[in-house]
């Protein structure tokens, strides 16, 4: 028992898969929805001013079918929505925190990767070997680049100076999703600028 223990690596536990999940089945989906719909309405049952507890006047009737309850399970139907909201940003950080990019939680949210950052600024941080990237140079058309990850961002920067002398860099508000295309980006500029025109600008 205790080599095993010692054996288990809790590191390559924690890496993160991929894929991280399976598209859920029709039967899936129905079975999660009926679900859903059941704790919804129960909730709502307890919310609602009609008494709907066993034994109550007139039980028999379709309590869950007067226009009173329907608003209660309307009530209930928000908080469900908020605490799904709530959730979200708790397991969207966890997973960012983890080492999983804005790429990936905007496919498990079915947005872009943009808008997942916008949703969750700053879900994606460095404090694990994981998230952790190690800054790449590279010198190509005389000039050099350097790529760096910007945890805060969750994404990939580059800073770069050309063969004509030029400096550029991605600017604050840009990113990108992987080391390739920070460094294509980089490289584009590079190309652009690798020597002055015949009056001196640069091309």
């Amino acid at each position: 028992m205790t080599d095993r223990k010692a054996a288990f690596d809790l590191e390559a536990f924690m890496t993160p898969l991929d894929p991280a999940w399976t598209e859920p089945t029709d039967e899936q989906l129905q079975q999660f929805r009926k679900r859903l719909r059941g704790v919804v309405a129960a909730f709502a049952d307890g919310i609602s001013v009609r008494d709907t507890s066993p034994g109550a006047a007139h039980e028999e009737l379709p309590v869950r079918s007067t226009p009173d309850w329907k608003l209660a399970m309307l009530r209930a139907l928000r908080v469900a929505r908020d605490e799904a909201e709530a959730m979200n940003e708790e397991y969207a950080r966890g997973a960012g925190a983890g080492g999983v990019g804005y790429p990936g939680l905007g496919a498990a949210w079915g947005i872009s990767r943009q808008a997942a950052r916008k949703k969750w600024p700053g879900a994606v941080v460095a404090i694990n070997s994981h998230a952790n990237k190690e800054p790449i140079e590279f010198n190509a058309f005389g000039g050099n680049a350097r790529i760096e990850w910007h945890p805060e961002d969750g994404g990939w920067w580059w800073i770069a100076q050309a063969a004509n002398g030029r400096h550029e860099d991605a600017g604050d508000k840009v990113t990108y999703d992987t080391s390739q295309e920070a460094a294509a980006a980089a490289g584009a500029f590079l190309a652009a600028n690798a020597r002055p025109t015949a009056n001196g600008d640069s091309t």
